[in-house]
């Protein structure tokens, strides 16, 4: 499974999440990205790839994110990605919080 459908699969029943950029309507929701990095070379190959992932929410400034917060943490956890970093970025627009992480999986064979 891609990293892309588990963190789909992972978070879109808290709110609605898009990979990369989200087209809705809603003024709730989480966007993710992943960068892609071969690693634990051996026998000249990669035998892993280290997704470096970044989830996204963005609500309105009126709306309390701590329980969003700590379950998106929660469900990260719970689905093998690392205890994420949070970062706040907000802007004019509203609040934004980034939820950075990693997350693991062995080359596949052929």
């Amino acid at each position: 499974m891609s990293v892309n459908a588990i963190l789909t699969g992972v978070l879109d029943s808290l709110l609605p999440t898009a990979a990369e950029l989200y087209k809705g309507d809603a003024t709730e929701y989480i966007v993710f990205n992943a960068t892609e990095l071969p690693d634990d070379f051996a026998d000249d190959d990669a035998q892993h790839y280290r997704y470096l992932v970044q989830v996204h929410l963005y609500t309105p400034y009126e709306k309390n994110t701590l329980a969003y917060r700590r379950e998106i943490t929660r469900r990260l956890l719970a689905s093998g990605f690392t205890r994420p970093t949070v970062t706040p970025a907000h802007d004019a627009t509203g609040q934004h919080f980034v939820f950075e992480c990693e997350y693991a999986e062995a080359v596949a064979d052929g």
